[in-house]
């Protein structure tokens, strides 16, 4: 932070910033582990898709929620498409990264800082439960706000990357990587991160769809799935009672897909697009697998269900294919709504605004 930003003689009262959505090139998931969760090899991609995120000091005239705790948030209000959708209180994910920035800069300067009020305001355009990394993008959107809202307000230094980063953890699996954008390979639960080189830009029709589909819902069915299945003995047959699982997922399986996405090899990429949810997503939701075959009819070279669903993404050629597939998809399918998008695109960026 710069002196000409610390001692600036009028404080900033709202900074803003862009929360980019994400594509898994690659999601390979292992069995569930002791706590729940599933051990992940990814291949994130994020898409020029974005919300954006403004924390702003709060009018003295709105009182605190008394479910918000003590927090600094006192009030979030959403915008934009499918708003009506996301929540507003204490469980949003960005409520949380506000209030979870002001603990950590508290932590660094022995609780004697005394942090503004504020509101959080987020204008949606990436699709709500779909499997895009919505919720954890404004999660990460917010971080990086309100780290510079307070930081500025309190004549203080920003929270370090790695702060960030591990608060961005504790929020959720796909929040690190929506902080840091790109093009990423994702382990554990996909909060371990190392960067992929990439060349050139890639095209995308996704389609979103009118009814969401919850996460924890698809990994739970992703569980009955295998548990259901049982493993051929030795001699080709069924061993009764015997629950498959998933293999551990390996990093040996993304060498080809990497390799594609650092020579821009575009027709290679497609045809290493791989997503383990996807059989769990079309079990709840059959419906997908006509979206899925009208992209394709369309001529986007390869589709897959986005994570855990329901929006499915394209990808085409160029960008004349793109808008092509998501015009004649949506045209096709009632309760569909086709956007384009381009990655790679960036991390949660401060924006002027």
């Amino acid at each position: 932070m710069t002196d000409d930003y610390l001692f600036r003689s009028s404080p900033r009262s709202s900074y803003a910033a862009k929360a980019f959505a994400k594509v898994n090139l690659h999601l390979a998931v292992g069995p569930a582990r002791a706590d729940g969760f599933h051990d992940l090899v990814t291949i994130f991609q994020s898409l020029d898709l974005a919300d954006t995120v403004r924390v702003s000091l709060a009018n003295d005239q709105i009182e605190q929620d008394e479910s918000s705790g003590h927090g600094p948030v006192r009030a979030l209000t959403v915008t934009g498409q499918d708003s009506n959708s996301v929540p507003s209180d204490a469980t949003n994910l960005a409520w949380q990264a506000v209030d979870a920035v002001a603990v950590a800069l508290q932590a660094e300067h022995a609780g004697k800082l005394e942090l503004p009020p504020v509101t959080v305001l987020i204008e949606k355009n990436i699709p709500v439960a779909g499997g895009m990394a919505g919720g954890s993008a404004d999660a990460a959107a917010a971080l990086r706000a309100a780290n510079s809202l307070f930081a500025e307000q309190a004549n203080i230094e920003l929270l370090d990357e790695s702060v960030l980063h591990n608060i961005a953890a504790q929020l959720g699996s796909d929040v690190p990587f929506c902080l840091h954008g790109y093009t990423a390979l994702g382990q554990g639960r996909g909060e371990k991160l190392h960067a992929v080189p990439t060349t050139g830009t890639y095209h995308w029709a996704l389609v979103a769809n009118e009814r969401g589909l919850s996460t924890p819902q698809v990994f739970a069915e992703f569980d009955q799935l295998y548990q259901g299945s049982p493993q051929p003995d030795a001699g080709g047959g069924e061993k009764k009672g015997t629950p498959a699982v998933p293999h551990d997922p390996s990093l040996s399986e993304t060498t080809a897909l990497t390799a594609a996405a650092q020579s821009g090899d575009v027709q290679q990429l497609a045809g290493l697009l791989r997503n383990d949810l996807q059989a769990a997503a079309l079990r709840l939701r059959p419906d997908l697998s006509r979206i899925l075959d009208a992209g394709s009819h369309a001529g986007a070279l390869a589709g897959i269900v986005s994570g855990s669903g329901p929006t499915c993404a394209f990808l085409c050629a160029d960008e004349q294919t793109a808008h092509y597939v998501a015009t004649e998809v949506e045209k096709k399918i009632a309760g569909t709504r086709g956007i384009t998008a381009m990655s790679p695109a960036g991390g949660a960026e401060l924006i002027e605004c």
